[in-house]
């Protein structure tokens, strides 16, 4: 044992960095997969909900008489309202 700690110690403390290191890079790939997952659920669905607007629309489009006389579309949306 001499003023800096003995040989022992200072390779179980460099194992222990390492380790805690590996700990660390590991739950931040972990976020880093999470993250990426987060994004790909929220373009899917972007796009789901356009979808479903364009269905609806066309809906709306078809049961107030076709072609581009949007007032019985108009008076279609009223009647949810009243």
């Amino acid at each position: 044992m001499g003023w800096f700690g003995n040989r022992e110690g200072r390779e179980g403390r460099e194992d222990r960095e390492k380790r805690t290191e590996n700990k660390r890079n590991y739950r931040l790939e972990k976020i880093k997969a999470l993250t990426a997952k987060f994004y790909a659920v929220a373009a899917k669905r972007k796009w789901l909900v356009l979808m479903m607007a364009l269905g609806i629309a066309i809906y709306f489009i078809i049961t107030s008489g076709g072609g581009f006389s949007f007032m019985g579309m108009f008076e279609t949306v009223k009647g949810f309202f009243s």
